[in-house]
């Protein structure tokens, strides 16, 4: 391909160079210059079957009847001349400059279009052997090679102008004009090598396993080369990728259906649970923003009474703390003093007496669908109640009054109490929850038993305080018995319609 080229070169500045001959000719002699033989003879060769004339001949062969007739001026330039008479052949470029330019055109952040004359400036650094034909002339091999297109510029004389690049053929024949000089420079120092082999065996060896460094460490540069242009990715690849992120949007995308599950199940005029500040009061809130006022979250205030220490801390119990009447540690409750901003007069704008307008009503909304009622309570002795009259239940979920030896404000049951309820009657077929703590866990299994239900698994629920922690106050047998409740799963018959392993099986939050 190089060979090719160096020959379209040198023929394309031969005919440029007879170009300018002739027009030199025809200022210089316009006497001659209407003559046809003479252009003839400047503009066609003499073939080589063609007899020779009788006279002497120039050695030139697209020269010989010009310079018979009208001899050059000694002042003006003269292109060089070859070994047979022809200009000579244009230097070969240098492979220096023909990888830095290969790099500055590979550069993706080149602003394109541009001329020769910018990027000679450019590559060149203050080098003055770089010159502006040899800048050109590389590029015109490069738009051969179909690396690059350009273009003549808007003036006659002006620079080559370069309209568009393929970075992707210009990083890999970087790579090949790398690896050309690494292998020619291999070649010269195994030449060097192969002339020091009389001086000594020493030398020898350090040359050649200077050698095998250099060819490994060429090797993995070229490796590195086919990697990087390995992992570019293609058009096709892109617009794949392109196609897969749509999909992934659509399919991440809700549904009508999903969206009419989720208004369902949402709490009408709102949700009612709020986030707890971190800072806990709002003295802290403020102190730890730096605003003028508190953030919107819920905060606490602190209950300082006459016996409280606030050296101590804050208790750590729940939330019920039973002795709170000599307890001296700091409780706290929720402040519910919303600072709202304060609202401007309105005016109080006239009744409006017209009736409304009839608009027209839709069909009555069923009353009992996707609706939650209200709890409903039965206050009664639960060892005396005939169950049988609250009908049957899917789920059941009790958290029976244990009797677990424990000052309690509520009155407990016995455990032949417990075992002789009536529950089995509530329930064919379902699922019960029941609650136990403390020494009731295994009579609550045996409970579970006898009512006829299989447990089938076991929630855990670590109790925190209002602050968000967990209690570590009383004695150690104490908080650990009863900072946590398990509530034991039971299965009766075959229940239908449950989704299972939806949610973990440990619950950390505060007491109601």
């Amino acid at each position: 391909m190089s060979d090719t080229w160096s020959s379209i070169q040198a023929h394309k500045k031969q005919l440029d160079s007879l170009r300018e001959r002739l027009q030199r000719r025809r200022k210089q002699d316009p006497l001659g210059a209407g003559d046809p033989r003479h252009d003839l003879s400047l503009a066609t060769p003499p073939r080589t079957g063609s007899p020779a004339p009788s006279g002497p001949t120039p050695p030139g062969p697209a020269l010989g009847g010009v310079s018979s007739l009208c001899p050059a001026p000694s002042g003006a330039p003269s292109p060089p001349v070859g070994p047979e008479g022809v200009p000579g052949e244009p230097p070969e470029p240098d492979p220096a400059l023909e990888r830095r330019l290969l790099l500055h055109l590979s550069d993706l952040a080149l602003p394109l279009p541009t001329d020769a004359r910018a990027i000679r400036a450019a590559i060149a650094g203050g080098d003055s052997s770089v010159t502006l034909q040899a800048v050109e002339s590389l590029l015109h091999k490069f738009a051969a090679q179909e690396l690059i297109e350009v273009r003549r510029g808007l003036l006659q004389d002006g620079p080559t102008l370069v309209t568009c690049a393929d970075h992707s053929k210009l990083s890999a024949m970087t790579g090949v004009v790398a690896a050309a000089e690494r292998r020619r420079a291999e070649q010269d120092g195994m030449g060097g090598a192969g002339g020091v082999a009389g001086g000594g065996a020493g030398g020898v060896a350090g040359e050649g396993k200077e050698a095998k460094r250099c060819r490994r460490a060429a090797a993995s540069d070229v490796d590195l080369e086919i990697e990087s242009l390995l992992s570019q990715q293609s058009t096709k690849e892109q617009q794949s990728k392109k196609v897969s992120q749509e999909i992934l949007e659509l399919l991440n995308t809700t549904t009508a259906k999903e969206q009419s599950i989720v208004e369902k199940f949402r709490s009408r005029g709102r949700a009612q649970v709020q986030e707890f500040c971190d800072h806990g009061t709002k003295e802290e809130c403020v102190k730890a923003s730096g605003a003028e006022r508190p953030c919107r979250k819920l905060h606490f205030r602190r209950i300082i009474n006459k016996h409280t220490d606030e050296s101590l801390g804050d208790c750590s119990f729940l939330n019920t703390c039973f002795h709170m009447d000599t307890c001296k540690y700091v409780h706290y409750e929720i402040d519910a003093c919303a600072a709202t901003p304060p609202r401007s007069p309105t005016r109080a704008r006239p009744r409006d007496r017209s009736p409304p307008p009839d608009l027209p009503r839709g069909p009555p909304p069923d009353s009992g669908a996707d609706r939650l009622f209200p709890p409903q309570w039965i206050c009664c002795d639960i060892r005396y109640l005939d169950v049988s009259i609250l009908g049957k239940f899917a789920v059941v979920m009790a958290d029976p009054p244990w009797d677990i030896h424990m000052e309690l404000p509520y009155g407990t049951l016995t455990d032949d109490e417990m075992r002789r309820l009536n529950i089995p009657v509530l329930q064919d077929e379902g699922f019960l929850f029941l609650w136990v703590t403390g020494r009731a866990m295994e009579l609550g299994r045996e409970c579970l038993n006898l009512w006829g239900y299989e447990r089938v698994d076991e929630i855990i629920w670590v109790k925190t305080n209002q602050l968000q922690r967990i209690i570590r106050t009383g004695r150690t047998g104490h908080w650990l018995n009863h900072g946590k409740e398990h509530c034991l799963v039971g299965v009766k018959g075959n229940p239908q319609g449950f989704n299972r392993g939806l949610d973990c099986d440990v619950i950390v939050a505060e007491v109601r």
